[in-house]
C-alpha cells in the first residue's frame, strides 16, 4: 500500500508537471525534489525514519513544496521536526517502565502517508483549482497531525490524570482515546502554531485564518482521540472477530491519523467556504 500510494502520487506529480505546469511550476518541483531528499536522507540517518519511508517523505515534499509554496512546506518542516524532536526526548527519558506506552521509534511509510496524504492531495487541488480553500485545507491537515502528535507525545509522560474521550473515566496514561491537560494543551499549542503559519499565507483576513485553521487543527485531534476510544480497544477475547480487529495496532493507529487529518482539512475547507 505505502509503495502503490507513492508510485501513484509520483505518476500524478509527473503528469501535472508535464501537461499543466510552466517553468515556475517545474522549477518550483526540483526545488521541492531536491530539499525532501535531504530532508528524507537526512531523516534517515538520525533515526527518526526507516528506509521505507523516504520515499513518501520525498513525494509528498516534492508536491506541498512544489504545488503548495514556501510557508506550507516549512509549517510541514516544522510539525516534523517537532515530533521527532518530541519522540527523542521520550525515547532519551525511557524506563523499561514506561516502553509500553512510548511510541515506535523510526516512523514508516505507511505513517508518513497517515500524516500527509491529504496536505498532498489538496495541493493538486490547489494546482489545479487556485483557490485559498485549498490551501487552508492543507494547513487544517498539518495544523491537525501538529496537535496530534504533540499531545501523543506530550501526553504519555506524567500527563495528570487521564481520561476517555468516551466514557469520561480515568484511564492509563497511553490508552488509545485517552486525554489529559497537559496533552490538550500541547495539541491546542500545535494547532496555534500551524494557524499562524496560515495566516501569513491564506486570505486577506489573517485572523479570520488563523482561528479557522487553528479551530480545525484541534477539532482534527479530537476526532482522531474519539475514534481511536471506539474503535482502537485491545484485542480481548469478547471483540468480534471484524477484519479491523485484526490489523496490528500501528496500521489502526495510521488509519485513524489518515480519516482524522482528512477530518481537520475539510474542516478548515468547509469554514473557510462558509465563515
Amino acid at each position: 500500500m505505502n509503495r502503490l500510494t507513492s508510485y501513484g502520487f509520483i505518476f500524478a506529480l509527473i503528469y501535472l508537471a508535464i501537461l499543466e505546469g510552466d517553468a515556475s511550476d517545474h522549477v518550483m518541483l526540483i526545488q521541492g525534489f531536491t530539499i525532501s531528499l535531504v530532508v528524507a536522507y537526512l531523516a534517515f540517518f538520525l533515526t527518526w525514519l526507516t528506509l521505507d519511508a523516504t520515499l513518501p517523505v520525498i513525494v509528498i515534499g516534492t508536491a506541498i513544496f512544489g504545488f503548495g509554496g514556501w510557508i506550507l512546506a516549512i509549517a510541514v518542516v516544522v510539525f516534523f521536526i517537532t515530533g521527532s524532536l518530541f519522540s527523542r526526548l521520550n525515547r532519551d527519558l525511557d524506563t523499561p517502565n514506561d516502553q509500553s506506552i512510548l511510541p515506535e521509534r523510526r516512523r514508516d511509510g505507511l505513517q508518513v502517508w497517515a500524516n500527509g496524504f491529504w496536505a498532498a492531495f489538496f495541493c493538486f487541488l490547489l494546482f489545479l483549482f487556485p483557490l485559498d480553500l485549498f490551501l487552508g485545507a492543507a494547513f487544517g491537515v498539518i495544523a491537525t497531525a501538529t496537535a496530534d502528535t504533540w499531545a501523543t507525545e506530550t501526553g504519555i509522560r506524567k500527563p495528570g490524570k487521564t481520561i476517555s474521550i468516551k466514557t469520561r473515566k480515568s484511564v492509563p496514561p497511553g490508552t488509545e482515546g485517552g486525554i489529559s491537560f497537559k496533552g490538550t494543551f500541547f495539541s491546542i499549542l500545535g494547532a496555534l502554531l500551524i494557524g499562524f503559519f496560515a495566516s501569513q499565507e491564506v486570505g486577506e483576513n489573517a485572523i479570520h485564518t488563523f482561528a479557522v485553521v487553528s479551530f480545525a487543527g484541534f477539532a482534527g485531534c479530537l476526532i482522531d482521540s474519539y475514534i481511536g476510544a471506539v474503535y482502537q480497544r485491545s484485542n480481548d477475547s469478547d471483540q468480534s472477530d471484524h477484519p479491523w480487529y485484526s490489523l496490528d495496532k500501528d496500521k489502526q493507529n495510521s488509519f485513524v491519523n489518515w480519516v482524522s487529518t482528512g477530518s481537520g482539512g475539510l474542516i478548515a475547507l468547509i469554514l473557510l467556504l462558509i465563515i
